[in-house]
């Protein structure tokens, strides 16, 4: 029964070494040139709230250097939801974006303007109507007008 302890013993031993490798053992990785690259930064989700009177409204959206994409809901009082979702861009400050919604069981696309300040974002006033009834925004930014109830950053939902 030795012979065959010892025998299982030897294989064990040998089967448990590193294959060789084609490097000299005496060579060592050199540590001092390698580069440690951190995760690319994932833009972080704003979300805000807008209460007047009756009427609640949600905007939620990142921003991914100059990108926007969020959310933005409209609950008005005895009106139905419009829920959808908002893709544009920023600059200034200023976001300009296509709000893309569902509402009475029609998906509908609009313009929408928000400005954001510190810790609210403003919704842009519509200077006038197209003939399919589309919001008109000023391309001029500076004559933008903008709602006095602002949507209050929060708690995400």
């Amino acid at each position: 029964m030795k012979p065959y302890f010892v025998a299982a013993a030897l294989l064990t031993m040998f089967s448990c070494q590193q294959p060789a490798s084609n490097t000299p053992e005496t060579e060592e990785q050199d540590t001092s040139t390698i580069t440690v690259t951190a995760p690319a930064s994932t833009p972080a989700q704003q979300c805000y709230t807008k209460i007047s009177g009756k009427d609640t409204s949600y905007l939620q959206f990142e921003t991914d250097n100059k990108v926007v994409n969020g959310q933005l809901e409209y609950h008005l009082f005895e009106k139905d939801k419009n829920e959808g979702i908002i893709t544009g861009t920023i600059a200034n400050n200023i976001i300009k974006a296509e709000y893309s919604f569902m509402s009475e069981g029609t998906i509908s696309k609009r313009p929408v303007v928000f400005k954001v300040e510190n810790d609210q974002v403003f919704e842009a006033i519509p200077s006038s109507l197209d003939a399919q009834g589309n919001p008109v925004f000023d391309k001029d930014q500076s004559k933008l007008k903008f709602e006095d109830a602002p949507f209050v950053k929060g708690a995400c939902k």
